[in-house]
């Protein structure tokens, strides 16, 4: 008998003598459905198995075993139904009498991580790190772990995943990803293992532990800054309208995602307010990290590139494409940073360079490393040292080109120093300006007490 509502296409084929329990189809879906209430609680399950004569017979029979062990009081919800939710089998299970507590081999990857979703990472704040949690897990992880129980999941297993993760498509299509590119698709996993040990009480090997050795060998590449030579001719090649933009970037040492999201209300009288970003098109009001929220002071040559951008910004963004839309950084490495490149010869080079350039002259300036830090949003000097502290061949030799490229008043301090220890050779001296220069001044290889 079949009968039909606004919802469901129901297929009834009831046992005459216990008239419990439906089959029931999906508009749209070929499979068999059952569908029955266990503690006054409405349970609707696939079958997987597809809409035919025989199948049907097959599903009734089975549904006619659920209701007699239901009726009798002997059922186990999660041991009927092993692919339901842990919270669904936890609820039934309270009620039949028992505390649920699954196995490594009672939970499969997919259906975990399909409640993870719901439980943690939409609790995540939001930013690149639940974004980018989000990109690995449903390209990387679960295409590979879908069908997996965590007891499945052994290091041995995982090396198999390492050995098989390779570009997808793009020009590197069939190379293996890099090193560090591995390891950020591992944290996710790794996450998501632990959170699993957590709930379920497991105490299990960790097959995290020895995985080091297997990542990919190929070092990752380094990045490193600009000799001052260099940024002029490759600075010569910038499409105008994003020249101020470049610029801004290696005075500042903002990055690609904080200029995106740099408003005209962002630009304070002395300083320039840090705040937010907008990644792949959305824009976040909390940085990164609680530490690139900053304040950057707006010297003589940050002035200069700000005055442009503003005077011909319409909107709020102060930073945008020249038809008004918002700055996107993969097309800017596409269609700026790449023509540039090509243009100019200097093509090891990306736009995080600019970021790298920045630290490494203001250290050649001998600016406080404190204050380093500080400007570029980390919370300690150590990342500074060990990321963007890597020494470029020649650059203490482009001592006075920086310091007169970034300005006096990026390297001095608030408090007036004399006159004579501000001045340097080919700088514009002041009227009223002591001529004299002491020695540490002549030679930047001596420490300079004012910077």
């Amino acid at each position: 008998m079949k009968r039909t509502n606004h919802h469901l296409d129901v297929l009834l084929f009831d046992n005459e003598e216990k008239k419990q329990g439906t089959i029931i189809r999906k508009p749209g879906s070929r499979k068999l459905y059952i569908l029955f209430y266990y503690f006054n609680r409405r349970v609707e399950k696939t079958t997987g198995l597809n809409d035919t004569g025989k199948n049907r017979e097959k599903v009734r029979l089975w549904l006619d075993r659920i209701i007699e062990r239901r009726d009798a009081g002997k059922l186990i919800f999660a041991e009927a139904f092993p692919g339901a939710p842990e919270a669904e089998k936890a609820y039934f299970a309270k009620l039949e009498g028992w505390q649920y507590a699954p196995e490594p081999r009672d939970i499969i990857f997919g259906n975990y991580v399909h409640e993870w979703y719901q439980n943690v990472w939409k609790h995540y704040p939001e930013g690149t790190k639940k974004d980018d949690y989000r990109l690995i897990i449903d390209y990387w992880l679960v295409p590979y772990f879908k069908e997996m129980t965590f007891f499945q999941i052994s290091g041995v297993e995982l090396q198999k995943f390492i050995n098989s993760m390779k570009w997808k498509k793009g020009a590197k299509k069939g190379q293996p990803l890099s090193k560090a590119r591995a390891k950020n698709i591992l944290i996710p996993l790794r996450t998501i293992w632990n959170d699993a040990c957590d709930q379920f009480r497991w105490v299990l090997h960790n097959p995290f532990g020895n995985l080091k050795k297997h990542l990919p060998k190929a070092p990752a590449k380094r990045r490193e800054g600009f000799r001052f030579h260099e940024w002029l001719a490759f600075l010569k090649e910038v499409d105008p309208w994003y020249q101020p933009v470049v610029e801004l970037m290696i005075l500042t040492g903002m990055i690609n995602s904080e200029i995106a999201g740099l408003r005209k209300s962002d630009i304070r009288p002395d300083y320039i307010l840090v705040q937010h970003t907008i990644v792949r098109g959305k824009e976040h009001d909390t940085p990164k990290t609680v530490y690139r929220i900053r304040k950057i002071p707006i010297t003589q040559a940050i002035r200069k590139r700000l005055d442009i951008l503003q005077e011909r910004s319409t909107g709020e963004l102060l930073v945008t494409t020249e038809n008004g839309s918002i700055f996107r950084p993969a097309n800017f490495l596409k269609d700026v940073w790449a023509k540039a490149a090509r243009a100019s010869g200097i093509t090891d080079k990306v736009p995080y360079s600019l970021r790298h350039s920045f630290a490494a002259w203001a250290l050649t300036l001998r600016i406080d490393p404190n204050r380093l830090v500080r400007l570029m949003g980390h919370g300690s000097k150590k990342m500074v040292y060990e990321v963007y502290g890597d020494y470029i061949e020649g650059l203490e030799g482009d001592f006075w080109l920086i310091l007169e490229y970034f300005g006096r008043d990026f390297v001095e301090r608030k408090a007036k120093q004399p006159a004579h220890l501000l001045a340097y050779p080919g700088m514009m001296v002041q009227p009223g300006f002591h001529q004299g220069i002491s020695e540490e001044t002549r030679n930047p290889a001596l420490p300079l007490k004012t910077f």
